[in-house]
């Protein structure tokens, strides 16, 4: 006797590799965010780009709402008339008012955002480090390096933080300010192509299961986070 067996569909196939995780499992929301071991692909990454964007869009609209901006976009305004190619001195807007409680909430929740921010994009490096078959560690180069060097740039300006043609940092940085300026984006643009560009270690390493690789197990002894294996039918 034949026993009838449906096997996925090619498109069910796809979406299985794409969501299969840590480990080999179908990864949570969670761990995907804010957990530090497993692999990601290209695919998971650039989905945290659209949920940033997304993220951004909704803290705009708190600061908008929560936020007096009415002397702010007055120091704004101010300096409009001034020559097109004059610097816009940041040190000369004014800072938005407060609306009272409002503001308070708008601000709790603004900071709790950027914190979860952080959190979830040094989990989602980490796990796309992984998958490259590359420690977390990689981290300090990829995320702290860049904050430094930046930091040090800013140290060295001669003139006030202001905006100006391309570049707005380097029309008042030392020579030393400039050249930390350039390393951090050479950093940052080969983060972006080893993180965003490049696939990951094909098969299983240390960190996981390769993410295109389903985690089959036994259809008569399923598991947490495991696609049961299509049985071949019997003649």
């Amino acid at each position: 006797m034949c026993r009838t067996v449906t096997f996925p569909s090619p498109l069910t196939r796809r979406m299985l590799l794409l969501t299969n995780g840590a480990m080999g499992e179908i990864m949570s929301t969670r761990q995907y965010l804010f957990g530090f071991s497993g692999r990601i692909n290209r695919a998971k990454i650039w989905l945290f780009v659209l949920i940033v964007i997304a993220t951004v869009i909704v803290t705009a609209v708190i600061a908008v709402f929560g936020f007096d901006w009415t002397a702010t976009i007055a120091s704004i305004k101010a300096q409009a008339p001034l020559a097109p190619h004059t610097p816009l001195d940041y040190a000369k807007i004014v800072r938005p008012g407060s609306k009272g409680i409002i503001s308070l909430v708008a601000l709790i929740v603004i900071a709790l955002i950027v914190l979860a921010y952080i959190w979830a994009k040094l989990a989602i490096y980490a796990k796309r480090l992984h998958d490259r078959a590359r420690s977390a560690w990689w981290l300090l180069l990829y995320v702290g390096a860049p904050i430094v060097l930046h930091g040090y740039a800013c140290h060295t300006l001669t003139g006030p933080f202001a905006h100006a043609g391309p570049h707005p940092l380097l029309h008042n940085l030392t020579l030393p300010g400039q050249i930390a300026y350039w390393v951090a984006f050479a950093i940052s643009v080969w983060v972006f192509l080893d993180l965003f560009c490049f696939k990951g270690s094909k098969g299983a390493n240390r960190y996981g299961r390769d993410p295109f690789e389903p985690n089959w197990c036994d259809p008569a002894k399923p598991e947490k986070g495991c696609i049961p294996k299509p049985m071949k039918p019997k003649e």
